[in-house]
């Protein structure tokens, strides 16, 4: 604290004064007492009033709140704070004389030399300066007058101004700049008033710790009065450079620029804080402080890492933020960061930009290169400052890495589905290409700084929406191991949920013979969509297709994890995309062998093969099972073997599907023995397939007509033998039916008089024998006539057996008839229908009678009908109780009401 107080009103002049290491010498002859230094310690301090004001400060056009004067006016008012004092302690030579007077103590002043360590001038706000020492041959004087500077009765404001000389050996003295070191970083370090200041808190953490006396900072001015302090000064870093300009204590201009980076693009940019005093029309024209905030980027374009972990994760080239300069920003978003390690706390590290014109976070345009074309988007980015202090450099700091990715998460960015190689091989294949909807940028540190990687990408799969109508964007990222091992790892990206890829119930799209389905958790450059559980084993190089195909895919209906042996990959699914055009896709499976399992017989080298190639010009397809036979139902159990040397679906761009059949050959079995000897009678392979296509099955069928056969009174007509294997398109499994004659055209059967006709149809798949049905009908007609009387009588009789499903119907019926005509005046006919049908579903015979008796004289006509109706004849037990059992016959007074009915027609005769 200082001793006395210096005043003199003249010229505004006030002081503190202590000093030490002087006594008193003499005494002068006004009785004032002359003091000399004794020693070589001997110091004089002074201490000044606060030499600046922390004026608030705020953007253009922005006032802060009225307040009302003693006339009513509103006026918008600045608010302000005062510093500190300031001291500056001088070094006496040895002898210099004091005296206790304003005069004598400025005298003292002149004489003296300020002591660098005991100075501090805080200049700006909360800003602690010391001047530098002497080295160097640098020398600092106080320059002020001793006498009041008064012109024409006005005397002008005291100050002193601190200047630096410099003498080099021979040469005369030349000015030179005042080197600042910055000091008590507790006072630099103090919170800022809660109004926004040109140079706060987090500024001047950044000035002390690079204003240090090895790179000071420098003023070309320094003067400090009554009225406050007058400083022209800067301090250019490399990560950080400062320019103040204050007049009496009140800022005219402050300009900071720190350097930093983008996080997580890595671009060097800086951010530049000015404020300046202008005389603002919308404040009145008051002289106010007004501040802008912009920032540039300093690297517009960033080169790609050497090839590595992180490369990989950012499949590009070049990134370019295309914007380069964003002001009008909000300048007070400053965060600061606290070390977990060491619990220190770095004010100012990190801030995200944001407009001051809505509050709108900035989103920088970025070009990335890439070889099918440039990606573009836009998105935040957070601003780090370059700070390096012992212990702590923002930019190489695990820690501050790791709380900027919680700061910024990771940012999602939509893609128009733009084709992108995530590869980059210089052996490129079909896989590395994806058609990219979205990408999620996150950051990491590396020895090149901050660098972007994909956390996650939305990508369309062109091959599932071609062939499956899955179009949907699938949520992938990079797999781990293809990141640490780049592209010699065939496993790229990875699933998200996983996928299911199925074809059952859509096998018209993979080749109508197969239906693969398989869920895909990863994307393989060569394979496409594949189960990464499901891959080679361990030195056996084969996949186990139970890992990979559930019992729902199938071949020709079959299990396809029960036929596929030796597999050495699944499916391969890639898209190919080309710029330009549209999508392409490709399903290729080819040379897998097959082998036996129940009613599937291959031989050996029987093998599967599928090609299915979509692009804009049309779907091709191939499906080909070759050298196998189907022993139907079961090879315990079986009653035919069809036997193919190979089994072809195939479908050109804009034509129907067709299947071939090459050497095809039947054979009965079983029960079914007796028919072989025709069977071989029909060459089915010299015949070419009637091919009936659906949109939920393919039909190919055969039929061969056989000339009628006579032998003595034994004819037999109409015979026609027909083969048909069918193969549906939703899972079902394949079926063979064949045939002798049919329901519509059954075959002809005479021997004598006696005639009828009939059919046999029966088809197996691999569960058995699905349907079974035959039929056969006879009878007799005998027609006299003898002149004056004719008349006929017949027989018919017929049974049809029919095995569905399971169930069974048999059906029979028997008519019993004839007609007598006399001389033209009178005619008789009767007609007995009995029918007769077994009823799985109730185990019930059931019956029916039907007796039609009608009488035709010249004069008179009449028809009576008899009919019982349906009744049980055995059996009976409804296998749904809800099914009413069938009526009996009729009872008995029924039938002979209608007995006396019938006699009664013929009273009148």
């Amino acid at each position: 604290m200082p001793n006395f107080l210096l005043v003199r009103s003249s010229d505004h002049l006030l002081l503190g004064v202590s000093w030490s290491g002087l006594t008193v010498a003499e005494t002068r002859p006004d009785g004032m007492p002359v003091l000399r230094a004794t020693g070589e310690d001997a110091r004089l301090v002074v201490s000044f009033p606060p030499q600046h004001v922390a004026e608030e400060t705020s953007p253009a056009g922005q006032l802060p709140p009225a307040k009302t004067t003693a006339s009513g006016t509103l006026v918008p008012v600045w608010k302000g704070m005062l510093s500190g004092p300031s001291r500056i302690a001088f070094a006496l030579p040895q002898g210099t004389p004091l005296v206790p007077t304003v005069d004598g103590i400025l005298q003292a002043m002149g004489r003296g030399r300020p002591i660098p360590a005991d100075t501090a001038v805080e200049l700006p706000w909360r800003m602690v300066f010391a001047l530098q020492d002497h080295q160097g041959g640098q020398d600092i004087t106080s320059d002020h007058p001793v006498l009041p500077l008064t012109v024409a009765g006005v005397s002008g404001l005291w100050r002193a101004c601190l200047r630096a000389s410099r003498r080099e050996p021979g040469t005369p003295v030349q000015d030179a700049s005042l080197a600042l070191h910055a000091v008590n970083p507790a006072t630099t370090q103090s919170p800022d008033p809660p109004f926004s200041v040109p140079l706060g808190q987090v500024g001047r953490e950044r000035l002390a710790v690079n204003a240090t006396p090895a790179r000071p900072a420098r003023a070309t001015r320094l003067e400090l009065s009554a009225l406050g302090g007058t400083l022209t000064a800067a301090g250019r870093w490399d990560s950080f450079q400062w320019e103040h300009d204050a007049v009496l204590g009140r800022d005219v201009r402050v300009r900071m620029e720190t350097s930093g980076v983008l996080y997580p693009l890595g671009h060097r940019a800086r951010y530049v804080e000015f404020s300046e005093r202008v005389f603002d029309p919308s404040a009145g024209h008051a002289a106010v402080l007004r501040s802008t905030f912009v920032l540039t980027v300093t690297e517009p374009v960033r080169r790609p890492p050497p090839d590595g972990p992180v490369a990989r994760a950012f499949p590009f080239g070049d990134v370019e933020i295309t914007t380069l300069v964003y002001g009008g920003l909000v300048g007070d978003g400053w965060q600061s960061f606290t070390d977990p390690a060491t619990g220190q706390t770095h004010l100012g590290a990190y801030f995200k930009p944001v407009f001051a014109d809505g509050n709108r976070t900035v989103e920088f345009p970025v070009r990335c290169a890439a070889p099918k074309g440039d990606v573009r988007f836009a998105i935040p980015l957070l601003f780090v400052a370059d700070v390096a202090k012992p212990g702590f450099t923002s930019l190489t700091h695990p820690g501050l890495a790791q709380h900027l990715g919680t700061v910024l998460t990771p940012q999602s960015v939509r893609l128009p589905g733009i084709p992108i190689d995530l590869v980059r091989s210089a052996a490129p294949r079909d896989g590395d290409v994806h058609e990219v909807h979205g990408i999620t940028v996150g950051g990491t540190l590396h020895a090149t700084g901050y660098r972007p990687v994909l956390t996650g990408l939305d990508v369309r799969l062109p091959a599932l929406r071609t062939l499956l109508g899955m179009d949907e964007p699938r949520r992938v990222e990079f797999t781990p191991e293809y990141v640490s091992q780049g592209a010699s790892h065939d496993l790229v990206l990875k699933l998200d949920p996983p996928v299911d890829i199925d074809f059952v119930g859509k096998s018209d799209r993979s080749g109508g013979l197969v239906a693969p389905r398989f869920t895909t958790d990863a994307v393989s450059r060569d394979l496409g969509p594949v189960n990464s559980a499901a891959r080679p084993a361990p030195g056996t190089g084969t996949i186990d297709p139970a890992l990979l195909f559930p019992r729902e895919a199938t071949l020709l209906g079959f299990p396809l994890s029960d036929l596929v042996t030796g597999l050495k990959k699944p499916p391969t699914v890639i898209s190919q995309l080309v710029p330009g055009r549209p999508p392409a896709a490709r399903m290729v499976w080819n040379d897998v062998p097959l082998k036996a399992s129940g009613p599937f017989r291959p031989d050996d080298g029987s093998t599967l093969d599928l090609t299915v190639t979509a692009s804009a010009d049309g779907t091709d397809t191939l499906c080909e099972v070759t050298d196998f036979a189907l022993v139907l139902p079961s090879p315990s159990t079986p009653l035919l073997k069809v036997r193919f040397a190979s089994m072809t679906f195939t479908q050109k761009s804009g034509g129907p599907p067709s299947i071939a059949l090459k050497d095809t050959e039947v054979e009965f079995l079983g029960v079914l023995q007796l028919l072989q000897e025709l069977g071989e009678a029909v060459d089915l392979a010299d015949l070419d397939p009637e091919i009936e296509v659906s949109p939920d099955k393919l039909v190919a069928s055969y039929s061969l007509p056989l000339p009628s056969v006579t032998a003595g009174a034994f004819v037999m007509a109409n015979l026609e033998v027909s083969t048909e294997i069918a193969v549906p398109f939703d899972g079902k499994p394949v079926s063979v039916a064949f045939g002798f004659a049919s329901r519509e055209n059954p075959f002809t059967l005479t021997v004598l008089m006696f005639g009828g006709r009939g059919y046999l149809e029966l088809e197996l798949d691999h569960r058995g024998l699905r349907r079974l049905e035959a039929a056969l009908e006879f009878g007799a007609m005998l027609a006299v006539d003898f002149v004056v009387a004719r008349g006929e009588v017949h027989a018919f009789g017929g049974i049809r057996f029919e095995l569905t499903d399971g169930e069974v119907t048999l059906t029979g019926y028997l008519r019993i008839g004839g007609c007598v005509e006399v001389l033209g005046l009178i005619s008789v006919s009767v007609e007995l229908c009995i029918s007769l049908a077994y009823q799985s579903a109730t185990k019930a015979l059931v019956g029916r009678a039907t007796l039609v008796i009608e009488v035709d004289f010249t004069l008179f006509s009449a028809s009576v009908e008899l009919d019982s109706g349906t009744w049980t004849l055995a059996g009976g037990g409804s296998a749904d109780p809800a099914d009413p059992a069938p009526p009996g016959p009729p009872a008995p007074d029924e039938g002979l009401a209608r007995w006396r009915a019938y006699q009664a027609a013929f009273a009148p005769l």
